[in-house]
C-alpha cells in the first residue's frame, strides 16, 4: 500500500512537467536538462510585434474589427471583449449591492436614550411573559 501511494506521488509529480535539475559539469552518467516550452520566456524584442498588433486590435471598433480581421484574431477580440463587459457588469451589480448596504442607514434618525429605555423595557416584559406562560404550562 506505502509502495502504490509513493509511486502515485512520483507519477503525478511528473505529469505537471518537472526537468530534472540543470548539471553544470558534463558526466558520462548524468544528461543535461532540455527547456521545453513550459519554461520558454520570449525577450521583448521577441513579444514587441505580438503586443503592438494586440494594442491595434483592442483599439478597433467592433464593425472595423469583424471587416478586417482574420477570423482567429475576431474571435480572441470577442473573446476579450465578452469578458471586459462580464467583468464590467459583476462590477456594476456589486457596486449596487454594497451602495445598498450603505444606503440603509441613512434617512433613520438615531434612536434617543428614552426610545433604548422603552425597548429595553419591552424586551424585559416579554421575557417575563414567556417566563410565566413557560412556568403555567409545565408545573414543576
Amino acid at each position: 500500500m506505502r509502495t502504490f501511494i509513493i509511486v502515485a506521488l512520483i507519477a503525478g509529480a511528473s505529469a505537471f512537467g518537472t526537468l530534472p535539475a540543470a548539471i553544470t559539469a558534463p558526466s558520462p552518467r548524468r544528461t543535461t536538462a532540455t527547456t521545453t516550452s513550459l519554461n520558454e520566456f520570449l525577450s521583448a524584442e521577441e513579444r514587441a510585434d505580438k503586443i503592438s498588433r494586440w494594442s491595434e486590435i483592442r483599439s478597433m471598433t467592433r464593425e472595423e474589427a469583424s471587416s478586417s480581421l482574420s477570423p482567429e484574431d475576431l474571435e480572441t477580440y470577442n473573446n476579450y471583449y465578452a469578458e471586459v463587459r462580464d467583468g464590467v457588469l459583476k462590477m456594476q451589480e456589486l457596486a449596487s449591492l454594497i451602495m445598498q448596504s450603505v444606503d440603509k442607514a441613512k434617512g433613520i434618525a438615531p434612536k434617543t436614550k428614552g426610545q433604548r429605555k422603552r425597548d429595553k423595557f419591552a424586551r424585559v416584559q416579554a421575557r417575563a411573559a414567556g417566563k410565566a406562560a413557560a412556568a403555567i404550562k409545565s408545573p414543576s
